[in-house]
């Protein structure tokens, strides 16, 4: 069984809806959907139980949940082990959410990577959740997150900001646009969003690259980061829209206090910090 099918399983089950779990996995619903059929097959059961506005797992679902954290991080671990092994290199693990991947890390990937040359580095993009869970488990060492985990075992280190900005795929907007696509920026935002707009959004997503996608192939009005999109508006390919909604979203570097890679947690902090201070 590939384990790309347990990867996905475990997407569905934490975002309990399909469309979510195919954004995180950057796969199409259709094949999210495929993967969970052949996993059914395989096992001789129902795993899910799909109803109109729920998603929930079975208790054969909720029995191979566990099974299918474990067989997939112990996957990663053995491959990442062997790599290591025949390189001697020391381990560093870096997860951001979709959000901050595509608002700020994305453009830093490659200084990253330089910075660490000598370090067997490994990135993902993954959901909150997942992202406590490995922290939990120490099969990943940072998080990158746009809010703190709320707990005394995780030291929570504010690193920046990136600004949030009204664009479209042309210059008049008001209420009535009928292709406005709502963004998933996090609790503070939905709430100041309702308080200062009344648009009906006709698609969602919680993925930035996608709501960009979506507005330079179809067109369309998003809250999109600042630095995301500004060649875009440099080319014209989007303007600039007037709100006043002005949305700062934090980006909280989050690690166990008791991670022993205590040199490379701060030349990590400081690295990303003078990204942006630059």
């Amino acid at each position: 069984m590939d384990i790309r099918v347990f990867r996905t399983f475990i997407a569905v089950a934490e975002s309990k809806h399909f469309g979510r779990a195919a954004e995180t996995l950057y796969i199409t619903q259709a094949a999210v959907s495929a993967r969970i059929k052949q996993l059914e097959e395989f096992y001789g059961t129902k795993l899910i139980i799909r109803d109109k506005n729920n998603l929930r797992l079975t208790l054969s679902g909720e029995t191979l949940l566990s099974h299918a954290h474990l067989m997939v991080s112990q996957m990663e671990q053995s491959k990442l082990a062997i790599s290591v092994a025949s390189q001697h290199k020391v381990v560093f693990s870096v997860a951001a959410t979709p959000n901050v991947w595509d608002a700020f890390f994305s453009n830093r990937i490659h200084d990253v990577i330089v910075f660490f040359e000598n370090v067997s580095l490994s990135t993902e993009i993954s959901v909150r959740e997942a992202i406590q869970r490995k922290l939990y488990d120490k099969s990943l060492d940072v998080g990158l997150l746009t809010d703190p985990i709320k707990d005394d075992d995780f030291a929570n280190e504010l690193i920046g900001h990136f600004d949030l900005s009204l664009v479209g795929s042309r210059s008049d907007f008001d209420k009535s646009v009928e292709d406005y696509i709502l963004v998933d920026w996090g609790i503070t935002f939905q709430k100041e969003h309702a308080r200062h707009h009344k648009v009906i959004p006709n698609f969602k997503t919680s993925t930035a690259m996608i709501a960009l996608e979506v507005m330079l192939s179809q067109g369309g009005f998003a809250y999109l980061p600042s630095e995301l999109i500004e060649q875009h508006i440099k080319n014209r390919e989007l303007f600039s829209i007037e709100t006043p909604l002005q949305i700062r979203r934090p980006i909280f570097m989050v690690y166990l206090k008791k991670n022993t890679n205590t040199v490379l947690l701060e030349s990590f902090k400081n690295l990303l910090t003078n990204n942006f201070s630059q």
